[in-house]
């Protein structure tokens, strides 16, 4: 424990204050005489002598063991419980305020009130704590203001308990949703369930003929072999591959009430990945801006973690990332047939770049285009209209949703399946675009 500072107390400051006041009072109407000066030096050399004492003390470290309990991996604007356990070793009461050395970047709650702990008493202090931006960071150390014996002096001390976390996109969510296997799941606002029967694309085995089988089923060999109908039964594709264009651009950097466009795209994509991989399928990712990242294919639902530790720290930058330059760097790295899912928030200028990108690609994959609609444009629409400006505004908003309805009609008349989806419900899209594409053997 190591100390830092000190500074009078609110009582120290009050008192001296009032004994000014007193003196000044009394000299004013002349009522201090000789005795009474004598007694007001005497008053003044105790609490001078008292002063002293209680600083010489309050400089000694107190005798308190700390402990801090804590999840080092946290969710992006989520509140964690921190339990924070003091233990008084030494032979007085000691009273102090403590506080948590965070970043801009966290937010507490419960850590206010003043604490007084007795001689072999342990105590906990159990408050909050939220991370409002993704990746590494410490937390710590634990500062404590520590009230003098005679609560004349404050003195402050630093335990030094940091601890490294790291904070990750929503995952609660994905535990919460962990049954979740792409047909048989979690009830989620806006996802389709979709029935299996059996009438997939690749052979999975042989059986008997079950009323409501389609003739086309029938395997007429093994029928002539076993004097009885025998069906082929199919099953989903498995080995197929996703993979996941993600713009990590200025445009994704529109903020709502659930964070920004690229907090919510990073939340749907890792459940998403962890559908992918549930089944059975193989799954990439690459984001693209002024730098790259990329995710080489995965297949194992034990592999969820991989996608998780290698986008949680990602950040959008301010810069228009190039579509028809991240189409090139993909296609470099993968030939073979895949569905692509590029996620973006598309606006005028855009558009004009993202055509030839997509277009590109069609060449060698099945693609959809996953535009996260500007809230903004929303909200403008949904609005009261009580004068002239407001008005004006709202014809623009018109114009602008016609303008992108228009685009998405045009990309989709060009084969680019289209998705356009609030940032609070695209889970759910992305989720059912994937299970379309599988269910139908469009790959």
């Amino acid at each position: 424990m190591k100390f830092i500072a000190f500074k009078p107390s609110v009582f120290l400051i009050s008192a001296l204050l009032s004994l000014t006041i007193v003196v000044v009072i009394l000299k004013l109407f002349d009522a201090i005489n000789e005795s009474g000066i004598d007694l007001i030096t005497a008053v003044l050399i105790t609490c001078l002598i008292t002063v002293l004492i209680d600083f010489y003390q309050s400089k000694k470290p107190p005798l308190l063991k700390i402990t801090r309990e804590m999840p080092t991996q946290l969710s992006f604007n989520r509140w964690h419980p921190v339990k924070l356990g003091v233990e008084n070793v030494g032979p007085r009461t000691i009273k102090f305020y403590a506080r948590e050395h965070i970043n801009k970047y966290f937010e507490i709650e419960g850590l206010n009130d003043q604490i007084t702990v007795s001689p072999n008493e342990r105590v906990f202090l159990n408050f909050r704590l939220k991370s409002l931006k993704r990746g590494p960071a410490k937390v710590g150390p634990i500062e404590l203001c520590v009230t003098s014996f005679w609560q004349i002096w404050q003195s402050y001390w630093i335990v030094n308990d940091i601890i490294q976390v790291k904070t990750y996109p929503d995952f609660e969510r994905l535990k919460q949703h962990e049954s979740l296997k792409g047909v048989s799941n979690l009830s989620i606002n806006g996802l389709k369930l979709m029935k299996k029967r059996g009438g997939g694309i690749e052979f999975h085995q042989l059986r008997e003929f079950r009323q409501g089988d389609s003739i086309r089923q029938i395997d007429w060999q093994a029928t002539s072999k076993r004097q009885k109908l025998i069906a082929k039964e199919y099953q989903e594709e498995r080995n197929q591959h996703v993979i996941v264009m993600l713009d990590a651009g200025s445009r994704m950097n529109v903020e709502t009430q659930i964070g920004s466009h690229f907090d919510a795209a990073l939340n749907a994509l890792l459940m998403l990945s962890h559908t992918v991989l549930k089944q059975g399928d193989w799954f990439s990712m690459q984001s693209f801006n002024q730098k790259e990242r990329w995710l080489p294919a995965i297949k194992g639902a034990q592999n969820v973690s991989k996608v998780m530790n290698h986008f949680y720290d990602l950040e959008p930058d301010e810069g228009a990332s190039d579509y028809l330059q991240a189409v090139t760097n993909l296609l470099s790295k993968r030939s073979k047939r895949a569905l692509i899912l590029l996620v973006t928030t598309i606006n005028d200028q855009s558009f004009d770049d993202l055509l030839p990108a997509l277009k590109r690609l069609q060449q060698h994959h099945l693609v959809a285009l996953i535009n996260i609609e500007n809230v903004a444009l929303t909200e403008t629409l949904a609005a009261n209209i009580t004068n002239i400006s407001e008005a004006n505004r709202y014809c623009a908003a018109i114009d602008l949703k016609n303008n992108y309805g228009g685009n998405l009609k045009r990309l989709a008349k060009e084969g680019v399946i289209c998705v356009n989806c609030e940032p609070q419900n695209l889970l759910p899209y992305v989720i059912n675009t994937y299970l379309n594409v599988k269910h139908s053997g469009m790959l």
